[in-house]
Formats: C-alpha cells, structure tokens, sequence
C-alpha cells in the first residue's frame, strides 16, 4: 500500500484530520501503523459485572427460554390430553411478543435505569418459566409466553448488544460473542440437569419447570439489580478502551460522516430483501433443536413393535439437546473467528456442518446409534450461530455502519416473526407427515440457507464498494 493510501486509512480509522501534520509521525514510521501513547479506559470491576451480566443472562435465563423447553412438550402434551402442536404454540406466543415489544423495550432502555428494567425482565422470563410447574391448563402456557416474549426481547436482544456497545470500545466484538454462546453452554447444562428431573418415565415435568425457573432467577437478578449501571459514565469511566482525553486531531475527525448506505436506500435494494429472506430461514434452521428432544422421546427411545418407552434410553432424553447446544456454543466462536477472515468460509463450514449433522440425528435415530446421533446434535450447533453471528455482520459488511441499527432492527422483525411461525409450526410437519418429512425440510433449509446468504453478499458487497 503507497504511503498516502496508508494515511488515508489511518486517518479514517484513528479519526486524524486531512493535513495534521501530528498523523504523519503518529502513523508512519518504519513502513508499520504506529500512533503516540494514549491514556485509555482499563477494564474495572464495573465492566467485568456488566459482562458477568451478559453472560449469566444469557447462561440462566436466555438458555431456559430458547434451550430447554423442548424437555416437556411431549409430558406435558399427554398430562394435558393435546397434540405437541398445542404446548409448542407457547413459542409461538413468545417470539411474537418479541416482535411486539421490540421498540417499547427498546425506547424503555433508553429513558429509564437499565438496572429496573433489566431486573423486571429477568423475574418476567425466570417466573413466568418457573410457574408453568403448577398450571394445569392449557391457556396457562400461553400466559408464560407474554411474560418470557418481554424477558427475552429485554435480555437477549436488547440488553446485552446495548451494554457492551456502551461498556466495551476495545474486544468488544469477543465480548458479544462469549456472551451469546452462554446460550449454548447454558442449553448444554440444563439439558442434562432437566432430563435428570424429568426422570425415565417424563413424569418430572413439573420439577424442571420449578427448579430450572429458580437456577434462571438465581443466575440474573442479583446481577442486574447491583452489577450494571445504564452508562459507564454514570460511575465516573468510559468504555473499556476508550480514549480517556481525545486529542485535537480525533475531535476535528470526529465530524466526518460513517460509511454506509442509508436506510432508506437499501430498504429499495432487492439483495436486501434477500438477506432478509436467508436470516428467516437461518431462524427457522435455529428452530429446529427445539423439537429434537420430542423426536427423541417419541420416536428413538421407543419400541418400534409395542410403542412402549425403552426406560434406558428416556433417562438420556435431554442428551440429544445438550449436544446440540455444546456444538452451538463452539459454533459461535467458530463462525464468528472465520466470518471475519472468509465469509465463503463461514457459510461452508456452517453448513456443511449443519448438514451432514441433520443426516447424523435422522440416521442415528432411525438405526438407534447414539453415537451418530448425537454426534450429529454437536454438528448441527454450527449452524445456530448464523442468525446472532453471521446475520449482523453481514447486515454491516453490506450496507455499512450509517445506518446500522435502523437497518438491522427492521431486518430482526420479519426474522423473529418467521421464527415465531415455526416454532409450532415445525410440530405440524411431524405431527401430520411425519419425522421423514420433517429432516428433508431441515435439510432442504440449510440448501436454501447458504444459497440466500451468498447471493445477498456477493451483490450486495459489489454495490456497496462501488459506491465507495
């Protein structure tokens, strides 16, 4: 790269005005970027508690909503005299208060203290899991979906992009992803610990709702009631690697306009309408875990002539999940490393991955070989980090940092209300068709998957540069 090329892009990344004569030896020596020491923000004990935060939210009470429900569909459509279909619509219920509540929530983060709302939040989703232990109609469940719809879209969505961004400059991309995979490793634990309660005969339904309700409780309130402040400001600091006292020539740079499309052009760009379509689909590809303990419980674990439980097998029901969710966390580290090295790379590996682990579950479970069965729930996990990992940044590789939170808001609504649709309606496809049916859809998705994110990228990153 010559010399003045080399300046113009130090100058765009360390905010030096156009002819300081200070960015000349702050950035050039020796052929190598190089800027004079500055006095940054060091991590404190204010930001570890807002991380600790992110983490334990998503580890608690994220993992119970999204992770384990699956666990009691089948006990408690048969305590209840009701297809799958009807529990499952519970979901349903909670991802369209997400979308609902979108924007109230997020206007609520903005004019009050995050530590009320936050901590409202975590009691709606802990509760409003916990409670379904004593309810004995089937209304009941659908009443626990409003209140987990508003935890979540608080906790999971808003919260923890909002703090960080607020609390983290530097790191801050492996600050959201360490918190966003605590929904893997908190699905991955809680499995195991409900199919423990759940017991061989599934009767403990009502245990795992009442004790994986209190460990969610446990692990958010006390956090977001004393370790979180809405600003670091607020105490006296700034985002952990923040410039402490900004130099003249950051202040004269600071004026100059983010690159990006605006919003308003790129809600007309037909790649937008396709990026949106493949987040829809790596939703319903998302989805799709929450159904794989019922396939477990209904189709593996019984016998094939008497369609009686095989006990040895129903005391592992939460396994296939626990699997499935290690393989998530793991893939959100995975993809999110790669994504910033080879987009082309993250989309093979992902669903590749998600593929030949969709085979795994459907061949391990129709020949009952529990090593490829759930050896195929840890491959699948490679693909559930395409809508939280690979869809933002790909929403900001595409159309630019300008208009980066309008444009991505707008994309997460019809993505969550896809996302709201399938959740029951998944348990229609194997309730009337089938589980056949149900894993070439799964895989007929993961096609369309890679195919969708790889038209909206290529044309979308073409016009992008050209407006450059």
């Amino acid at each position: 790269m010559s010399r003045p090329a080399l300046w113009e892009t130090a100058r765009r990344r360390f905010g030096f005005a156009r002819g300081d004569a200070r960015a000349g030896r702050s950035i050039y020596r020796g052929g190598v970027l190089r800027m004079n020491a500055v006095a940054t923000q060091r991590m404190t004990m204010r930001h570890w508690g807002v991380l600790a935060t992110c983490v334990f939210c998503t580890f608690g009470c994220a993992a119970v909503a999204f992770s384990v429900p699956g666990l009691c569909y089948r006990p408690v459509s048969q305590y209840l005299g009701v297809d799958v279909f009807d529990v499952s619509l519970y979901m349903t219920i909670v991802y369209l208060t997400e979308v609902v509540l979108s924007a109230p929530v997020g206007r609520l983060l903005q004019r009050f203290d995050m530590r009320i709302v936050c901590t409202a939040a975590a009691c709606s989703t802990s509760l409003g899991f916990a409670a379904m232990s004593f309810y004995t109609e089937l209304w009941q469940w659908y009443l626990s979906g409003v209140l987990i719809g508003f935890g979540e879209i608080t906790l999971l969505w808003l919260m923890v992009a909002s703090l960080l961004n607020r609390w983290f400059s530097k790191r801050l991309g492996l600050v959201i992803g360490l918190s966003y995979a605590m929904t893997g490793v908190g699905g991955a634990v809680l499995n195991l610990v409900g199919q423990f309660l759940l017991g061989a005969d599934l009767s403990g339904w009502r245990e795992v709702y009442l004790v994986l309700g209190l460990v969610a409780f446990a692990l958010s309130v006390p956090f977001t009631l004393f370790a979180i402040r809405s600003h670091p400001e607020d105490v006296g600091l700034k985002a952990y690697g923040a410039v402490l006292e900004p130099s003249v020539a950051q202040v004269d740079g600071a004026g100059d306009a983010l690159p990006g499309i605006p919003a308003k052009q790129a809600f007309r760009k037909w790649y937008f309408f396709a990026l949106v379509f493949a987040g829809c689909m790596a939703n319903i590809g998302g989805i799709f875990p929450q159904h794989f303990t019922t396939y477990y419980q209904s189709f593996v674990a019984v016998d094939r002539e008497t369609l009686q439980a095989v006990g040895a097998l129903m005391v592992m029901s939460g396994t296939l999940e626990a699997f499935t969710m290690a393989g998530m966390a793991g893939g959100k580290v995975l993809i999110g490393a790669l994504e910033s090295r080879s987009i082309q790379l993250a989309l093979v590996i992902g669903c590749v991955g998600g593929f030949l682990g969709l085979s795994g579950i459907w061949i391990g479970g129709e020949a009952v070989i529990l090593p490829v069965l759930f050896g195929g729930g840890m491959l699948y996990g490679l693909i559930y980090p395409f809508v939280t990992t690979l869809l933002p940044y790909l929403t900001r590789l595409i159309f630019g940092s300008k208009d980066y939170d309008r444009i991505y808001s707008v994309v997460l609504i019809p993505v969550n209300l896809v996302g709201a649709f399938a959740a029951s309606g998944l348990a229609l496809i194997y309730q009337n068709a089938g589980w056949d049916a149900f894993f070439i859809v799964g895989l007929a998705s993961i096609v369309v998957i890679y195919l969708g994110f790889n038209v909206a990228y290529y044309a979308g990153r073409r016009v992008y540069l050209e407006k450059l």
